[in-house]
């Protein structure tokens, strides 16, 4: 095991120790970003497959770069907090169980996301003649299954998710209602393992978790590790699903991974880590181009219907200096490609200072909507060593379908005079008391 493996193994375990300090927060964005790219730092460092190469130094520094521009954005914004009073997590969750919702709005506006998603199913189903699940292993991509205008819709399936969690635990009683809404949600999900795509329900997972932790005790160690392994299995038994069974016979050998063929099994779920850097610091240092914009505003783009004749145009390669069949980047590849370096000192640094100032708002002004906002970055956050999912156009659907339908839905708590400050001193008081006896 290489020096790099070892501190970046050290500092996973730091942060997980750090977490059992009374009043840390796990979900933090220190710790959140760090344990995601120390560990996947640590895992590409120890070159278990022959597909994986020697970084070079360039390599090295411009990931780190990327990865130290974000971290200190969330020091800035500690900073500037520093010694603000900030509500703690208990205190944090009686005063949500408090902000009610307009329950009989909400019912419906999940009841309509539900029929527009299932019409659009139903009529990219029609159109395309074939499902992505049951065309596995032929010269079908799922990309070629979306419709313009109408795949948009499928997507909904993210917040469908969040608010039907969030109606089971802001609303009380209505049961009936609560089996139709978790009855409808079962549907669309299972619905959408068909069209095998996983970011969605990754980051409606995601959301959903954030909330339980900071809205509830639901969350729990005995809880939150089945949900945690289930959403990482859900993740491989979707990336699985879409390799041929040819490819998935013989992926230990194709991989040429260096560990004995026992522990085959953790081929795919280790590739499908790495690959996302390797990839990233073999391109970096071949690119002799940059697209300005393209990519990191890719939203842009698609909803104006340029997207793909712009690739055409100007003969754009998504995927370039690729050497293996796994064709991601990182989210730090597609800043470093629009702007170079600058962009990608830049943006993950706004991206670490605006998370850090979101952070710290709901920490000390704790509603649904700031709680909603911070899982959307812990998701971000979450993905990074894959994927920048700010940039697609359905990310920014799916933001502005959850803002929309909070402000909608959403009242301001009642039962308390107190701010949210008083709330964390009275708080600190008590620890203060109990601490004494």
């Amino acid at each position: 095991m290489s020096w790099v493996s070892l501190i970046c193994f050290g500092i996973c375990c730091a942060i997980i120790l750090s977490v059992f300090r009374r009043g840390a927060d796990p979900l933090s964005p220190a710790r959140v970003f760090g344990f995601v790219w120390s560990l996947a730092v640590a895992l590409a460092d120890l070159k278990f497959s022959a597909l994986q190469y020697v970084w070079t130094l360039d390599g090295w520094l411009l990931l780190l770069t990327g990865i130290l521009a974000f971290l200190v954005g969330t020091f800035i914004a500690y900073v500037l907090n520093f010694g603000k009073v900030l509500v703690p997590i208990q205190a944090m969750r009686e005063m949500l169980r408090r902000e009610g919702v307009r329950e009989a709005r909400l019912f419906g506006l999940i009841c309509v996301s539900v029929a527009v998603y299932c019409l659009a199913f139903l009529s990219n189903y029609l159109i395309r003649g074939w499902l992505p699940i049951f065309v596995i292993g032929k010269n079908v991509s799922r990309v070629d299954f979306n419709v313009s205008g109408l795949t948009l819709f499928l997507y909904s399936a993210a917040f469908i998710v969040y608010f039907t969690v969030l109606y089971h635990l802001q609303v009380h009683g209505n049961k009936a209602r609560k089996r139709i809404l978790a009855t409808l949600s079962i549907v669309v999900v299972g619905s959408y393992f068909l069209l095998l795509q996983r970011f969605q329900i990754i980051m409606a997972a995601t959301i959903c978790f954030a909330l339980l932790y900071y809205a509830s005790r639901h969350i729990r160690v005995k809880t939150a590790l089945p949900l945690v392994l289930a959403v990482t299995g859900f993740f491989y038994w979707m990336s699985s699903l879409r390799l041929s069974h040819l490819a998935s016979a013989f992926l230990y050998h194709m991989a040429k991974m260096k560990f004995a063929v026992e522990y085959a099994f953790l081929t795919e779920p280790y590739m499908y880590v790495v690959m996302n850097l390797e990839n990233f610091a073999r391109s970096v240092t071949r690119l002799d181009y940059h697209t300005y914009g393209y990519f990191t505003f890719d939203f842009l783009t698609a909803i104006a219907g340029l997207k793909y004749w712009i690739v055409d145009y100007f003969n754009l390669d998504r995927t370039p200096f690729l050497e293996s069949g796994y064709n991601t980047y990182t989210a730090f590849w597609w800043f470093y490609s629009d702007f170079g370096v600058p962009g990608l000192a830049l943006i993950p640094w706004l991206l670490g200072f605006g998370t850090g100032l979101l952070y710290y708002r709901m920490r000390s002004w704790p509603t649904l909507k700031n709680v909603t906002a911070y899982g959307v970055m812990v998701f971000v956050m979450f993905i990074s060593f894959f994927v920048f999912p700010v940039m697609h156009l359905w990310f920014v659907y799916n933001i502005l379908a959850l803002y929309l339908i909070l402000h909608w839905t959403s009242i301001p708590r009642t039962g308390s005079t107190q701010t949210p400050v008083a709330v964390a001193r009275t708080w600190e008081s008590n620890f203060e008391e109990e601490g004494k006896h």
